[in-house]
């Protein structure tokens, strides 16, 4: 098989992940030594992504394992060391090394990613390691771990298929990351959420702090404060050096989060995907005369069109390669608005905004070229 089979052949792994005990067995037959590394989880419907690199930008440590979800450009991505993601040689030879193992077990896509991330870390002797949970909670593949601090950013609607359809029912699922004894985080404000994951933090045994988000400077949009403030938190937490903020503002980037791709005219390209992260974005709105929007089938479209008429911005949806979009065609119908390719949103010489989806964040930025970065 060549390297892009294999990739595919992963990618096709889609299932529901086992229970993280059962995961951690195997973890301490076959991988014992990953177990020892100091790690910290993020879980969270928005800014997990951003708390990891904040994190990771934050910590006076010399070598940094990152593990994040899902990827913009390149499966390489979701596993790195100091910025750096895995080379392709080196993950190609983990994946053969472990397939046998993968195939018995019927490993998932996310179990097998985590497995050969902390195989890569152990190789590369990080000191520590940041885990992005894939979705949930108490069932995520990265709760196999032992963590010196567990953070959750926010409660949102998104994966309600897994998670519940009720923010209480969400809440609920993503507080199963707690674990007796281990300081429990959230920068989540909501005084009914907040209530709910403290009372679940303190059924598992621990005790719910809510931190407090932490000013930037005014190019930064704003929901970008909460996810440093539980950054910092975290690493303090954890008894982890925190470096000065200065550096880690200037180095600090996510794609597809408010990333500016055209100064003039100014253009900007968004992943907010779900209710909770348009209305976040729509308060820190650049300068823009249009908004492009693109989403999946499984997200709560309307409601996010809805909000984003709210600002007074021009709306067009905008058609792109992807079996899981919605059905743009009825959105149009139903809102009266514009339907064009990705090709025509990517030739506007207009102030604008791409969002509604990471998949067509990530179009949009391999459209205009802007599809790698370098730290």
């Amino acid at each position: 098989m060549t390297l892009s089979e294999k990739i595919a052949a992963l990618e096709s792994r889609i299932g529901i992940n086992r229970p993280p005990g059962q995961l951690r067995k195997l973890m301490e037959q076959h991988i014992p030594e990953t177990l020892k590394i100091p790690a910290i989880q993020v879980a969270g419907t928005n800014g997990k992504g951003s708390t990891v690199t904040w994190m990771s930008l934050l910590a006076d440590r010399p070598v940094i394992g990152t593990f994040t979800s899902p990827h913009m450009f390149s499966h390489f991505e979701r596993m790195a060391v100091n910025h750096q993601p895995i080379p392709a040689d080196k993950w190609e030879e983990i994946y053969d090394r472990w397939l046998p193992l993968f195939e018995e077990q019927d490993f998932t896509m996310f179990e097998a990613d985590l497995w050969m991330a902390m195989v890569w870390f152990a190789e590369n002797r990080v000191d520590l390691m940041l885990m992005e949970t894939g979705l949930g909670g108490e069932r995520d593949a990265t709760t196999a771990l032992d963590y010196l601090a567990t953070g959750i950013t926010n409660i949102g609607r998104d994966h309600m298929q897994y998670l519940g359809n009720t923010l209480e029912e969400i809440a609920k699922a993503k507080a199963g990351i707690f674990k007796p004894g281990i300081p429990a985080l959230t920068a989540e404000q909501d005084p009914a959420l907040f209530e709910i994951l403290s009372r679940e933090a303190a059924q598992a045994g621990t005790l719910l702090t809510k931190v407090p988000a932490l000013s930037l400077p005014e190019d930064f949009p704003k929901y970008q404060e909460a996810n440093l403030g539980l950054a910092a938190a975290l690493l303090t937490a954890a008894n982890i050096p925190v470096k000065p903020l200065e550096q880690a503002e200037k180095n600090f980037f996510w794609p597809g989060r408010m990333q500016v791709v055209s100064q003039d005219p100014l253009q900007v390209v968004d992943g907010a995907h779900n209710p909770e992260g348009i209305e976040a974005l729509c308060r820190s709105l650049p300068g823009v005369d249009r908004i492009f929007f693109s989403v999946l089938a499984d997200k709560q479209a309307p409601e996010m069109i809805r909000r984003l008429l709210e600002t007074g911005k021009a709306v067009t949806l905008v058609r792109f390669d992807t079996r899981r979009l919605a059905d743009l065609e009825e959105l149009s119908a139903q809102f009266g608005l514009d339907l064009v390719s990705l090709e025509e949103s990517l030739s506007s010489d207009k102030p604008a905004l791409y969002c509604g989806s990471l998949k067509f964040a990530a179009a949009v930025l391999k459209g205009k070229h802007y599809d790698k970065h370098e730290f």
